[in-house]
């Protein structure tokens, strides 16, 4: 996978990890963006929107025998900027693009399809500090 977040600064309580259920036949990187899905389960994003918890903290390998992960939901992170150019306080959301992120719309904010906000201004292919907030 390319463009996983990288986080710069955790807050909270070492970014407010949370454990989640997640498939042992799967294999996700560190950074990448997660998605939740039913019961309480995480995969790494694989569309544009959906439910979305934080970022994951560690790298899971494919059958290790691991069925939890931590997702950070609290800290500041460098991302990847796909559409939209987001500037200072914009709601961003998960693109089409892996770990990238666009500008988040109305209907991303109301169903929880956010990830957090904008940091800095990013133009499409830029890379940009945003505030992970979930």
């Amino acid at each position: 996978m390319a463009n996983e977040l990288v986080v710069t600064d955790l807050l909270g309580n070492n970014g407010d990890q949370i454990s989640f259920t997640c498939a042992d036949n799967t294999a996700m990187t560190k950074g990448a963006i997660m998605e939740l899905t039913d019961p309480r389960t995480v995969r790494t994003v694989t569309a544009v929107d959906v439910p979305v918890v934080g970022i994951l903290a560690h790298d899971k390998v494919a059958d290790d025998g691991m069925t939890q992960v931590s997702v950070i939901t609290n800290c500041i992170a460098v991302a990847m900027s796909e559409t939209g150019n987001p500037t200072i306080g914009d709601e961003v959301s998960p693109s089409a693009t892996a770990n990238s992120l666009n500008l988040a719309s109305t209907l991303d904010m109301e169903k929880g399809w956010a990830l957090g906000y904008s940091l800095e201004n990013a133009t499409a292919g830029e890379t940009f500090l945003v505030r992970i907030k979930k």
